[in-house]
């Protein structure tokens, strides 16, 4: 083995011969170190860039970036319709902008102040001619407004509901002009003028706008009769500070034909006021009062329209309605053994009629012309077996069976009591029914409780008389009933036989019948 001396310190140190192999990989981990360092800066760069990206992008908007917006604006102006794009911020700002004047007493339909919006309609209506007469005065404004109470109140001119106003020629009601849509184009004001009226004594003064004195009366709401004296007369015309004098006749009422007319009169009795207000009587008619009684103040005079006819009617004379046994028909069954008809009576009467209303008839002959048939339904008495029935006393015929509600009872539901309406011991066999129903001692069969007899009644339920009620003793197996059971009545028949029944009807509380 090869020693190595030991370096000094004025010498180099010997390597070895496989020394060189470090110093040979020194090359790649430079480039390595590189190509990490370029990375680190390429991805640093990007990460910086992306933020600054988006911290802009969160910077709001400059005000010059508000500035640059655009809205898209309408204006309608004298019929013609702009439409304009402006950053304008209100109404003022866009007119300023669009040099759109806004000319004296013309109407925006928009406040100046208002800010603008998208799609916002701005409409300038300009100013039109209105030809104002107002008595004796002409005036001619220039306005926007169409309504003809506003056009008004702009040029400061007062109207109360006393005036009367033409509106384009067309009269106009004062309480109709806040709700006038037509466009006024001329108003014509004709001033009510005060007068006083002296109406029997009394003087009161009113406000009128008519042409002659009976219009400005009969506006006021002055009811004149033709005796009543009006000093001028009605078709003089009006003017300032006139005195219309009224000398009133005695009122009266007149009832004529159900109408009340009020009426004045200078006559002295009721005749007179007939002739006077051309009234006449006819025939039958009267009056009331008479004719020779003085007038009086308020009186009612009252012409009674009298006429009288002879009337014949036709009265129908109703036939009845008959029952009766026959003897040849089967019991239950019914038959019709004659058709009813109804009969006819003519009665002829005077008629008498004050004012339309019907006051007396006076029979003046009555005859039946078609006497009445009467209807007869015959019912049937005969008693025959209809059929046989096993009982558990054998086969036995009946010779009627009804459908029943039936319901059971025992000493104990009866409330300890075992005498019946007879006097039988309350026990099985036992059955309550009416009498109207089924007589007493009937003897019937019931399926699923046995033979037994009617011998017992109750009040049964509501609504109908079809019931039975069966009885059991006290140690007879009592079984509760509530339903709807045949009835067979066995052979023979009782003495007593209710030959009529009334119709069948079930029980009120518990519809049903026995299918």
């Amino acid at each position: 083995m090869t020693r190595v001396p030991a370096p000094s310190e004025d010498t180099q140190p010997v390597r070895p011969y496989a020394a060189p192999k470090p110093a040979a990989r020194k090359p790649w981990l430079l480039q390595r170190g590189r190509w990490l360092l370029t990375s680190l800066i390429l991805i640093t760069s990007c990460t910086i860039v992306v933020t600054v990206a988006l911290f802009v992008k969160a910077i709001p908007r400059s005000a010059s970036a508000d500035a640059a917006r655009h809205l898209t604006v309408s204006i309608r102006y004298a019929g013609a319709l702009h439409q304009v794009s402006s950053s304008a911020e209100t109404v003022a700002e866009l007119l300023a902008e669009q040099d759109f004047a806004v000319p004296a007493n013309s109407v925006l339909s928009h406040q100046a102040s208002d800010p603008l919006r998208e799609g916002m309609l701005l409409s300038i209506t300009p100013a039109r001619e209105v030809d104002i007469i107002n008595g004796d005065n002409r005036r001619v404004v220039m306005t926007a407004l169409e309504n003809p109470l506003e056009i008004l109140q702009q040029a400061e001119i007062a109207v109360s509901a006393a005036d009367k106003i033409w509106v384009n020629g067309a009269l106009a009601d004062y309480d109709a002009l806040p709700g006038w849509t037509v466009p006024a184009r001329q108003i014509i004001i004709r001033r009510a003028l005060r007068l006083t009226v002296v109406d029997d004594g009394e003087t009161s003064t009113i406000l009128s706008n008519a042409e002659t004195v009976g219009e400005a009366l009969f506006d006021a709401g002055v009811k004149l009769y033709l005796t009543d004296e009006v000093s001028p007369p009605l078709d003089s015309a009006i003017s300032e500070a006139l005195t219309i004098s009224i000398g009133r006749a005695i009122p009266v009422e007149l009832m004529l034909d159900g109408v009340v007319i009020e009426a004045r009169t200078n006559a002295e009795s009721v005749a007179d006021v007939l002739v006077e207000l051309n009234a006449p009587l006819f025939a039958l008619d009267f009056v009331r009062p008479a004719g020779d009684t003085a007038v009086s103040e308020g009186m009612r005079i009252e012409i009674v329209r009298v006429t009288e006819e002879v009337v014949t009617i036709s009265e129908t004379v109703p036939h009845e309605n008959r029952v009766q046994p026959d003897a040849e028909l089967n019991l239950d069954q019914r038959m019709v053994a004659q058709a009813g008809r109804d009969g006819r009576r003519e009665i002829r009467s005077r008629v008498r009629y004050e004012n339309g209303v019907e006051v007396g008839r006076d029979p003046i002959e009555s005859s039946v012309v078609e006497a009445p048939v009467n209807r007869i339904v015959a019912y049937g008495t005969k008693v025959v077996p209809l059929g046989t029935i096993n009982t558990p006393a054998g086969p036995r015929q009946y010779w009627r069976r009804l459908c029943m509600y039936t319901t059971s009872y025992n000493p104990a539901s009866n409330g300890g009591n075992l005498r019946t309406s007879t006097g039988a011991t309350l026990d099985k066999g036992v059955i309550a029914s009416k009498p109207n129903i089924i007589p007493y001692h009937t003897r019937v069969f019931v399926p699923n409780y046995g033979n037994g007899a009617i011998l017992d009644t109750g009040g049964g339920p509501s609504g109908t008389d079809y019931w039975v009620d069966l009885g059991y003793g006290e140690n007879d197996g009592f079984k509760p009933w509530r339903a709807y059971t045949w009835v067979y009545h066995l052979m023979p028949p009782p003495e007593k036989i209710n030959y009529r029944l009334p119709g069948w009807t079930p029980n009120s509380r518990w519809p049903g019948n026995c299918g």
